[in-house]
């Protein structure tokens, strides 16, 4: 999407099947081993079962503005996270994301988004994209 195409109120959604698979691969690429991700007997006691890392979390929103909005050729330059409840196997992630700033002369897009499972909010995040043109 042309930065020209942009306009400040312009909103986009998508929702994602949380599974322990995909929990699982994320320990395995970044590391994190937390057993609050991994082993449901650790995890039962606090939260019921295991629970999804919140960077995965913040990486569909990554994978969002890279792909849709404002889409190829963004460049991710900041993100402004505030975790509020954990997504847990099972899930259907609503991420919402909406533009609220453009600034032209350097083609940054600003964006404000939240996440929730039903009503339930999982996290607010801000973030800034640069585009190419």
């Amino acid at each position: 999407m042309k930065f020209s195409d942009l306009y400040v109120g312009q909103k986009g959604s998508e929702t994602i099947h949380i599974t322990q698979e995909m929990i699982q691969g994320f320990a395995d690429v970044t590391g994190d081993n937390n057993p609050i991700h991994l082993d449901p007997e650790y995890a039962e006691p606090r939260f019921g079962n295991t629970i999804a890392h919140g960077v995965l979390l913040v990486g569909f929103f990554s994978a969002y503005l890279a792909t849709k909005l404002p889409g190829p050729g963004s460049i991710a330059r900041s993100f402004d996270v505030r975790f509020k409840s954990p997504a847990k196997p099972g899930d259907d992630v609503r991420i919402e994301l909406e533009i609220v700033k453009l600034v032209p002369r350097i083609r940054k897009v600003v964006l404000e988004g939240k996440a929730y499972v039903g009503d339930r909010l999982l996290l607010q995040i801000s973030t800034e994209t640069l585009l190419e043109d």
